[in-house]
Formats: C-alpha cells, structure tokens, sequence
C-alpha cells in the first residue's frame, strides 16, 4: 500500500483539481476488455490490461480535445462503451470469468510478484512524472487557455493515469479505484491552503490509510477486505476534515461578531460605532 500511496495520492490531485473524477471508473472497467482481448490474441493478461487502459486513457484526452463534447460527457461514453465491451467479450469466454472476479473485487493481500515488481516501477514512475509535469499541469487547471500545460502533457497525463488505475485496480477493486484516488485529494483541498499543501496532505492521508487499512483488516476481530477498509478509512479521514473545517469556520465567525473590547462586534471595530 505504501507503493500505491505514492502514485495514487499526487494523481488523484491532478484529477480532483482538472474535474476528472470519472477518468478513474472508465479507466478501470477496461480491464474487462483488455482481459478478454488478451484472451483472443494470446497475450498475458498483465500486459493486455495496462495496453489498453492506456489506449483507452489516449482516447479520452483525444475526445476531450477534439470534439465539442464536455468532458463528462466524453467520459460517460467511453465508460459505457468500455463496460459494454468487457462484458460482451467476457460472455464470449468463459474463461476469463475467474479473472474477471478478481479483478472486480480486488484484494493487495493477493498481488503475486509481478503486480510488486509493477507497482515498484509504477511507484518510480510517478516520482518522475511530479517532477516534470506536476507543476505543468496543475497550472493548467487555473491559466488561461494557451498559457499552463496542455498539449503533450495531457496526453501524458492521461495515459499515466490510466496505468495508475489499471494498477491499483489488482488491490481494491474496480468499484472503489475511484475513491482510493479522490478522496486523499478531496481530504488535501479541504485542509489544505496551497497546491503544495494539497499534494502533500493528500499523500499523508494516503499513506495513514493504507497502513491503517491494510493492519485493520489483517486483524482476527475485524477481518474484512483490505481494499474497502483502506477506501473507508480515508473517505472517514476526509469526513472528520470536512467536519473540523466546518467548526472552525463557525467558531472563527462567532469570534468575529462577538462584542470587542469598545461594544463593537470585532469584524467592524476598525470603523466607527453606530
């Protein structure tokens, strides 16, 4: 989980901040197609998966910049495409059912040594990819159109997204890919000031919740799915962040409109009393 937080924790930033909170469900339902796919040119299924959840990441940047579509739209497509041909071509093998079940739930408790090798590479990967192109695109989401990222970068970007989903979809599943990259990033926006902030709160909640899942669920008395107990606990982390940002904002407010030291609320005291 510790390999998992470093790639998903900066990504799921970049989709929070450029609103592509649907990229990872249609990223991640590929995998249905690529399995069957590898079935029918006899490919393992490893490569066959992250291939063509990087060519279906490619599609979705290529639609997003090319057609008069919005993005939600060119996703909510794509998903539903990608799910139709999964499951069409899945129907056509039955061989790939078993395949498809792990996938569909998902448990880091189960990865062998390839997916280690993977996520290891995937984790040196993304370091690399903050390095060069974080800033870039993060400045894309505020500048104007022409001005911050774009260009390359997108696709880029889309194609290592999908490689981050594909890949944290062997650890907890197609259905919860999506909070295991947005809720650390949602956590980050609400406590933190600043894009560096953002980033390194969403790491931290990443990484507290990965542990703390993973050492949860391994416990006898609890004993439940490692990949919906990390997705859990960092969805409560972010409710509690939620909720102290809440308080504070109220406690701040009633401070301000308490008497000051002249019988003036305090928000109005550098003018004159009525």
């Amino acid at each position: 989980m510790f390999l998992l937080s470093i790639a998903a924790s900066g990504t799921g930033v970049l989709v929070v901040s450029r609103r592509m909170a649907f990229f990872p469900d249609a990223a991640g339902h590929t995998v249905f197609a690529g399995l069957a796919l590898g079935l029918i040119f006899g490919l393992p299924p490893a490569p066959a998966v992250l291939g063509f959840g990087v060519f279906i990441g490619l599609v979705i940047i290529w639609l997003t910049r090319h057609s008069n579509l919005a993005s939600d739209t060119v996703i909510g497509l794509v998903f539903s495409g990608g799910v139709a041909l999964g499951l069409a071509l899945v129907s056509r093998f039955p061989e790939a059912q078993s395949s498809v079940t792990r996938f569909f739930l998902g448990d880091v408790l189960t990865l062998g040594d390839l997916e280690i090798w993977l996520l290891m590479s995937l984790a040196a990967l993304s370091i690399v990819f903050y390095a060069f192109l974080y800033n870039r695109l993060m400045l894309s989401c505020v500048a104007p159109p022409g001005r911050g990222g774009g260009g390359r970068s997108d696709y880029v970007f889309g194609a290592f997204l999908s490689l981050v989903v594909v890949t944290a979809v062997q650890a907890v599943g197609v259905l919860l890919v999506s909070a295991l990259l947005i809720a650390p990033a949602a956590c980050g926006r609400v406590a933190a000031r600043s894009g560096r902030g953002m980033f390194w709160t969403a790491f931290a909640v990443s990484l507290f919740s990965g542990q703390a899942g993973l050492a949860l669920s391994y416990h006898p008395s609890v004993n439940t799915t490692t990949g919906a107990t990390v997705v859990f606990i960092s969805i409560a982390v972010c409710g509690v962040a939620v909720l102290a940002r809440k308080l504070k904002t109220l406690a701040v407010r009633a401070w301000e409109e308490g008497p000051g030291p002249v019988g003036c609320p305090r928000r109005v005291q550098h003018r004159r009393c009525p």
